[in-house]
């Protein structure tokens, strides 16, 4: 059971180091598309115009796989160019014709199964690393002195058809499973799913799990336009991280916590960064984690009810609110505004009823 936790423990901090420095590259995004949303509301932005604000704002979503490759590559210290130059391959537009035709795809009598391959993390991910573990096997075979020659040519088929034969095909097949698990539970049980997902988030978080939900989200929103409920939950989270803050800055006595706890709140809402409200007060006072859970299940549930959808990846916050807009669904901003109202106040008056300084508990 230990190795398993410790493996699992190595996964979540692979995707989240492999991913930390391209987040601000996702943020600039998702600013540029809410400048392009607001922008082209009002009419500012018209036609052509529009056209290339857009392309702007969606590039670093599109091309996402290729900073994962670059960021992966010097993550687990391998060649980055020859780990870009592997993914690229899938981002080809004939290739990208040829798995969309409809038509069987073989290489060498190998099946080809058909996955998308833009807006992916995790096959990405994967397949660099497996890369860094092809490329230190075929150092080891060249000799040195034709290295230059053969070494970049033997690991770029090698990965590249790692990638399209094997790796990317099976993380779709799974990610499109998990998806669509996360669709059905929102039709069929809408209240359970919401409610126990928004319920793990301080969990989920605190591991580095949160990573898994949130290449699923971007991929959705990249395809499809559209999440059905994993930022909505973030959200809730983030939200209710800061209502469990306000509470403890309420109840406390202690002028080192109170100042703690309202730069915390601050944090958690403004930029939307949840670290130093997880581990610096709920984690620390104990409390507060229980009005971030319960807080949380409860405006879970109320998303369940009213369903709440994001179309732009952000990190979600009161800034970057404009995420849950879309002209296609007006009130869906008024929505995601409701739940953010009940999990902050639900986790501020959970917290600040539960809360006690330790000092008093003894």
């Amino acid at each position: 059971m230990k190795k398993i936790k410790k493996c699992l423990s190595a996964v979540f901090d692979h995707i989240s180091e492999c991913m930390a420095p391209i987040i601000p590259i996702l943020l600039a995004g998702g600013i540029l598309k809410m400048i392009v949303l607001l922008l082209g509301s009002v009419h500012i932005l018209t036609g052509t115009t529009e056209t290339i604000m857009s392309a702007i704002a969606t590039a670093p979503f599109y091309f996402l796989p290729v900073m994962v490759a670059y960021s992966a590559a010097k993550h687990f210290d391998t060649d980055p160019l020859i780990a870009i130059i592997s993914v690229c391959v899938m981002l080809l537009p004939d290739f990208g014709a040829l798995m969309e035709s409809g038509e069987k795809v073989t290489f060498a009598g190998i099946p080809v199964i058909s996955a998308t391959y833009a807006y992916s993390v995790i096959p990405v991910i994967l397949l660099i690393y497996c890369m860094s573990h092809v490329i230190r096997f075929l150092k080891k075979v060249i000799r040195e002195s034709l290295q230059p020659y053969f070494l970049a040519v033997c690991a770029i088929l090698i990965t590249s058809l790692l990638g399209i034969l094997a790796i990317d095909p099976a993380v779709s097949v799974i990610s499109n499973a998990l998806a669509e698990g996360l669709n059905v539970m929102q039709t069929e049980v809408p209240v359970l799913a919401w409610g126990i997902f928004a319920a793990l988030t301080l969990v989920l978080v605190s591991t580095g799990m949160h990573w898994i939900f949130m290449t699923l989200a971007i991929t959705q929103i990249g395809l499809t336009g559209v999440d059905y409920g994993i930022m909505p939950a973030l959200f809730i989270s983030n939200i209710s991280l800061a209502g469990c803050d306000l509470g403890v800055f309420v109840r406390t006595r202690k002028p080192e916590l109170k100042s703690m706890s309202l730069s915390a709140m601050v944090t958690a809402l403004i930029p939307g960064i949840a670290e130093p409200s997880i581990f610096g007060i709920c984690f620390k006072e104990k409390t507060p984690a229980v009005g971030n859970i319960l807080g949380c299940m409860i405006a879970g549930v109320v998303q369940g009810l009213i369903t709440v959808h994001c179309f732009i990846y952000t990190f979600p916050s009161i800034p970057s609110i404009l995420m849950f807009y879309s002209a296609e669904e007006p009130y869906n901003l008024v929505k995601a505004i409701i739940v953010g109202a009940v999990s902050f106040v639900a986790s501020f008056v959970i917290t600040a009823v539960l809360y006690r300084d330790q000092a008093e508990a003894i």
